[in-house]
């Protein structure tokens, strides 16, 4: 990494527009290993006495590190949690309060058929700002639901009522005393609650940022503050979770930002930069970077070509569990990233309520073909990958279970076991859940899964080919490519 004497020329740029009280605001594009957090330090130190500084950082890790870095970090929801906690008279934070709002407002009936549907829309809804940043109306909830590809799951359901719904669930969460993660931001743009202002604004991982977020930016400037944006366009990965691909250029145009480049990689090696230029040409190898190596092994590959400490990277999860079995049968130490993730399979499994394994695996064949069906019918490949997906995942995970241990709770038990977000052994994870992650060995495994071939749209294009640069980027001294074994 740089130090004081070593600075690249993207970093003396960045400095200097800093130092000029007079030169506006600006959006950082800063390539992946670009040694972004070093150059915010830098900048922090260089902002002129008795201004105010804040660094808003994408998660409480980041916030923590670069507070120990004596910088004034912190998350967009710790900055809001007390003016939103005071204004409501609330001390904790309910996570589940959409479901328990649904659980005591809504009849059975509309309840089992559109309850998880409308949890996830209002989720979204707030994100967007629906209620104050745009009309809380049925063709806004419609927007939202075709732009996220979200389906009613039960064939009963009516679309009409559950945009209808939606909009009730979103009042009503908003009458609520209850508060949770989503309302922390929401409601601090809705309420119109006083926040700290500061004179300089950074912003990290600007390119995921949604549209409450943007919001929150402009209630902490002051009217001659500066904002700096530091992102990569290249890293939009969560249009799914409401973050707006084209975040980076919004708050370019809203703010009238000047663009400055930080392309030189230092995390990755020479060759592992070449190979990242067929999604980003502009990103640059240091000029110390080590020649590094990109492998492709294909289906050539055995157990002891992994050590501790090594990132295996996927597009889909079945394939991650059954890598992840294997080493776990060959006494290597192996954990699924994303704990969440693991929810998603046990809130599946408790829902189809099989009685045994062999009812269980029944009924998860009759929900993929159900759901399917109705995602083929209304032209959803995406949700089609992701509910083969879910299913292969939790067969998978049956099959590695030795037949006199095959029960429910069981299968939970390894569910837990499996998917954690500690470090430590070897570390699988999806490629979305692999961002902000970096190890010396990279392994990628089945590539050939990205892009994703039903992407259609231009901003499903775009944050597929964004996930091949992110799983490449993780690498810092060797890139492996290898696809499942057959056998």
């Amino acid at each position: 990494m740089n130090t004081t004497q070593n600075w690249s020329k993207y970093q003396s740029k960045i400095f200097a527009f800093v130092e000029d009280a007079s030169a506006g605001n600006a959006v950082v594009e800063a390539v992946a290993g670009s040694g972004k957090s070093t150059t915010i330090v830098e900048c922090m130190n260089r902002i002129p006495a008795g201004k105010t500084a804040i660094f808003l950082a994408f998660n409480k890790a980041i916030a923590e590190e670069l507070k120990a870095r004596g910088v004034n970090a912190r998350t967009f929801h710790s900055l809001t949690y007390s003016p939103v906690t005071r204004a409501r008279n609330a001390r904790n934070i309910e996570t589940a309060k959409l479901q328990l709002i649904i659980k005591e407002k809504l009849s059975g009936n509309d309840a089992f058929l559109y309850g998880g549907f409308i949890s996830r829309m209002v989720g979204l809804g707030r994100q967007a700002g629906i209620g104050c940043l745009v009309a809380d109306t049925t063709q806004t909830w419609l927007e939202i639901c075709n732009h996220h590809d979200l389906e009613l799951e039960n064939e009963n359901a009516e679309l009409g009522r559950a945009l209808e719904l939606c909009g009730q669930l979103l009042r009503w969460s908003n009458a609520d005393s209850r508060l949770d993660f989503d309302d922390l931001l929401y409601l601090a743009v809705k309420d119109g609650l006083s926040l700290p202002k500061f004179d300089y604004v950074f912003v990290d991982e600007a390119q995921d940022t949604n549209a409450i977020q943007r919001a929150l930016l402009r209630k902490i400037l002051k009217a001659d503050s500066r904002i700096i944006a530091v992102g990569d366009p290249a890293q939009a990965i969560y249009g799914f979770r409401g973050a707006d691909s084209d975040s980076l250029n919004l708050i370019a145009e809203e703010f009238n930002c000047k663009s400055l480049p930080l392309t030189v990689s230092y995390r990755c090696p020479t060759k592992v930069v070449e190979y990242a230029r067929h999604w980003v040409s502009h990103i640059e190898a240091a000029p110390t970077a080590a020649e590094g190596e990109v492998l492709d092994l294909g289906t050539k590959w055995e157990l002891d070509k992994f050590v501790t400490g090594d990132l295996i990277v996927c597009r889909t999860t079945k394939p991650l569990i059954s890598l992840a079995y294997k080493f776990l049968s060959a006494r290597i130490p192996a954990k699924i990233m994303g704990r969440e993730i693991g929810q998603g399979l046990k809130s599946l499994i408790n829902k189809l309520n099989a009685k045994g394994i062999d009812s269980l695996m029944l009924k998860l064949d009759a929900w993929t073909d159900r759901e399917t069906e109705k995602a083929i019918a209304k032209q959803q490949e995406s949700k089609v990958e992701a509910i083969q997906d879910k299913a292969d995942a939790i067969l998978c995970l049956i099959n590695g279970m030795l037949e006199t241990e095959r029960t429910i709770p069981a299968l939970l038990a390894i569910i837990d076991a499996l998917f954690s977000d500690s470090k430590g052994g070897i570390t699988l994870a999806t490629i979305h859940k692999a961002k902000g992650l970096e190890a010396n060995t990279v392994f990628w495994l089945n590539s050939s899964q990205c892009p994703a071939k039903w992407a259609k749209s231009g901003w499903q294009i775009q944050q597929e080919n964004n996930l091949c640069y992110v799983a490449v980027t993780r690498a810092k001294h060797r890139l492996v490519l290898i696809e499942d074994q057959k056998r």
